[in-house]
């Protein structure tokens, strides 16, 4: 895919991000009511545990693999122990695909040097800060800063997990 169109579907991913900000708790609450979110938000782990496992499997090799599967297993284990509520657990899986949208987005431009994943890390870093920054804008939201540190760990798991897929573009 050529590099613009990653770049911007990447973009559209985040505007996406910020633009539910505002529907996210209403919909959770629903599901909550109706006795779903705990089920919805497993189905959506259950979904994004396999795709990232079999994202450029044969690229990644057998120490790639192993990696990656360790890290599924951080990451799963950090969700599941998560105090609080069910849907703070999403902020792992759409800033962990936002890390991972962000270096697939730059990889054709860039080679993968420490410049590439220094600045994959800071994006993943300011986008997550500028989704809790939005929330104080917004009724019914708070800012805090634990969310700004899940936005930014879940980022940085997606970064790692693009990293154990080889470095095919």
């Amino acid at each position: 895919m050529h590099p613009v169109r990653r770049r911007f579907l990447t973009l559209a991913y985040l505007l996406l991000i910020y633009a539910t900000l505002g529907v996210v708790r209403p919909v959770a609450e629903q599901l909550r009511a109706a006795g779903m979110l705990r089920f919805t938000v497993l189905i959506l782990f259950a979904a994004a545990i396999p795709a990232a496992l079999i994202w450029r499997y044969n690229e990644a090799g057998r120490k790639g693999i192993s990696i990656r599967v360790g890290l599924l297993f951080l990451l799963s284990a950090i969700a599941l122990f998560l105090p609080g509520l069910p849907e703070e657990r999403l902020h792992f899986l759409t800033y962990g695909l936002l890390g991972w949208m962000i270096c697939w987005s730059l990889e054709p431009g860039q080679s993968r040097s420490w410049k590439f994943w220094l600045t994959t890390l800071v994006l993943v870093w300011m986008a997550g800060s500028v989704d809790e920054l939005i929330q104080l804008w917004l009724p019914g939201r708070v800012f805090d800063l634990r969310d700004i540190l899940f936005n930014g760990t879940a980022g940085m798991l997606g970064i790692a997990l693009f990293a154990t897929g080889g470095k095919k573009t």
